[in-house]
């Protein structure tokens, strides 16, 4: 996989049998509210999860009782399969709300996440 800008300055992605741009969306409050339990191990499963699925380009923000995470991933992978391996393994940080997002974004560079989560009312900074 290489990766370039495009005229724009967004990133594409290019893979030996494609080329993409953007990225994907995972993100997942806590039901009624509830403040995430251990952010740095919700943190580090995170992570992990990431290398196990060989994610590229992977933001993670996690706030009181929500978090965002943000990644590439190659055309190999089967969205579904990232869902249910995070809804497995984050049941130990909080009770989570049965809704979920997950979706497309338009480019993972820190200019445009930082917009998105402005949107949402969260400040890229302390996530």
């Amino acid at each position: 996989m290489k990766k370039e800008l495009d005229k724009k300055g967004r990133i594409l992605y290019k893979f030996s049998s494609s080329v993409s741009q953007g990225g994907y969306l995972y993100a997942h409050k806590t039901y009624s509210g509830d403040i995430i339990k251990n952010k740095e191990g919700l943190r580090n499963v995170l992570y992990a999860i990431a290398n196990k699925f060989e994610l590229i380009d992977v933001t993670i923000k996690i706030y009181d009782s929500i978090f965002f995470f943000f990644f590439v991933m190659k055309p190999s992978i089967l969205p579904i399969n990232i869902i249910n391996t995070i809804q497995k393994n984050i049941a130990v940080f909080g009770l989570w709300d049965i809704d979920y997002l997950y979706t497309g974004v338009y480019d993972l560079q820190k200019e445009y996440i930082s917009k998105d989560l402005e949107k949402w009312g969260f400040d890229y900074d302390k996530g």
